[in-house]
């Protein structure tokens, strides 16, 4: 692992102390490490994240009660220099490509991190994604294993963006058609396509993708 050679720090992310342990002990018996760090909760990533480098971050999708998925592209951006590595309970399929796309480098199974997690490690070090290669096998021809453009909400239509602010504003789509003089048919479908276009699968994401806006814009 000769990325790692000179001071490879680690900070791993996971609500699951055994797993944490578990974790930097495979870590500790190879040479290439003399830093790791861990955080049990997301506030305590954040604070470690603020107060030391790291040059990769092993997280778990789910600290607490809190969703780190929605994360990865804000760390990836904030922290360019650092590698993010995903271990989770969830399959591969589809979390591993949502997470690559958002700026993860790789994804391995809790299931199977005895075995992929040491060469995971060395992939996404020497600037390579690391996906399983059963999985890598199933997805189709040109696939592209790299962090997609951010959803911008200037990809809509001037209609789209105003049935997605009044969606977001907890208007329900009866009252939007009522309100626009279309059918709620019309509005469904121009849900769909505002889904579509900014790479989201429910109104529950398109109204946190609104709030990361305000937050972020």
């Amino acid at each position: 692992m000769e990325k790692c050679q000179d001071r490879c720090s680690v900070l791993i992310a996971d609500d699951h102390d055994i797993v944490c342990t578990g974790v930097k002990f495979l870590l500790q018996e190879q040479p290439a490490f003399d830093v790791i760090d861990q955080a049990l909760n997301h506030d305590a990533l954040m604070q470690c994240l603020n107060q030391k480098k790291y040059q990769l971050l092993i997280l778990d999708l789910n600290l607490g009660n809190h969703h780190t998925m929605h994360d990865i592209r804000y760390l990836s951006e904030q922290f360019p220099l650092m590698k993010i590595l995903v271990l989770s309970m969830y399959p591969e399929d589809p979390y591993a490509m949502q997470c690559i796309h958002e700026g993860a480098s790789g994804y391995v199974m809790k299931t199977h991190v005895q075995h992929e997690l040491i060469p995971a490690i060395e992939a996404v070090m020497d600037n390579r994604i690391y996906i399983s290669s059963k999985y890598r096998e199933t997805l189709s021809y040109g696939m592209e294993l790299l962090k997609k453009e951010k959803p911008s909400l200037s990809t809509l239509s001037p209609r789209e963006f105003e049935i997605y602010s009044m969606i977001v504003s907890g208007i329900s789509f009866k009252e939007i058609a009522s309100t626009l003089n279309i059918s709620a048919k019309t509005v469904s479908a121009h849900h769909t396509h505002i889904l579509q276009k900014l790479s989201l699968s429910s109104t529950a994401q398109l109204i946190h993708f609104s709030l990361q806006q305000t937050k972020n814009p």
